[in-house]
């Protein structure tokens, strides 16, 4: 059968991510996941900080020569809340169209909910009818109530926490105040006393640590599920644990150590006020549902 490889990029507020998948036959050729953070200092600031947007653009020259070295055939790259928010977003992407040649869409909220739940259908072996996903990013989080056969998104909501953004507002005193205002403006009630399957960097990054696993492996990951209850306790276990232990004792963080607290605490702050019930974990999602689409439709373009 002819390969159809396809590198998918997703542009988060705190990583980015890099895909490369055989669409033919689901096959991953190779990820990559680099700390690049995005969305720091963008709630005070509303622009991307020069050493991020420095890191991000490095990042991207590594991928499309990845890309080119594996012979992929398109390259397909989203950019999400961050993006969407920050006032130097299209002056910086105009550079790396400029000098990479490389193509950015800012997708919406609801382009993020829906190639996220795409690629976690596509990919999830064992499916329930339906299925209710967290995916806590850097600058927002979203949670998508999906039907899975045939596939389809019966609501989903984007919340604008994340764990860069919660990291900024710990240091401001300003968590609670930030988190209440959400709170008063989204009905979560179509989300209350259901399992969760969490997705993305800091919930996957979790699920490890959680699980004792010594080094990343996907199996643990995609295998692992957790109470609410114990996930609190998990949650606060971490938090007396300097960040720069948590580092050295879980290797696998590398820079995402500095904000996996923060990550931890943004999703608990969700879980609890939706009441999940057990909250299992996926390392597919946005990424993979960009592939396996191969393009971006209009309607999710920002």
């Amino acid at each position: 059968m002819t390969k159809n490889l396809i590198g998918s990029v997703d542009i988060g507020s705190n990583s980015t991510l890099l895909l490369i998948i055989d669409c033919n036959t689901k096959e991953v050729v190779q990820e990559i996941s680099t700390i690049t953070g995005l969305g720091r200092g963008l709630d005070k600031d509303g622009i991307f900080q020069e050493k991020s947007m420095a890191d991000t653009f490095r990042a991207l020259k590594e991928y499309q020569e990845e890309c080119q070295r594996l012979g992929c055939d398109k390259i397909i790259i989203t950019a999400t809340e961050a993006s969407r928010v920050a006032k130097n977003a299209p002056e910086f992407f105009a550079r790396i169209k400029s000098e990479l040649g490389l193509d950015i869409e800012i997708i919406s909220g609801e382009g993020e909910a829906f190639y996220t739940a795409l690629g976690i259908n596509e990919m999830m072996k064992k499916k329930s009818k339906k299925q209710l996903i967290l995916d806590v990013g850097g600058a927002s989080s979203e949670l998508i109530l999906i039907k899975t056969k045939p596939f389809e998104i019966i609501e989903t909501v984007s919340l604008p926490i994340g764990s860069v953004r919660v990291d900024d507002w710990i240091k401001d005193g300003q968590l609670k105040t930030k988190v209440d205002e959400i709170f008063e403006k989204f009905d979560l009630d179509s989300y209350v006393g259901q399992d969760v399957i969490g997705v993305a960097g800091t919930l996957t990054s979790l699920a490890l640590m959680f699980s004792g696993a010594p080094a990343y492996d996907a199996d643990s990951i995609n295998n692992y599920s957790i109470g609410l209850a114990e996930f609190n306790e998990s949650t606060d276990r971490i938090q007396l644990v300097e960040a720069k232990v948590l580092g050295k004792q879980f290797s696998f963080l590398g820079k995402r150590s500095k904000t996996i607290q923060s990550g931890a605490i943004c999703a608990q702050t969700i879980l609890n006020k939706i009441e999940a019930k057990n909250i299992h974990f996926s390392t597919y999602g946005l990424r993979y549902g960009t592939a396996l689409r191969g393009e971006i439709d209009d309607v999710y373009r920002v």
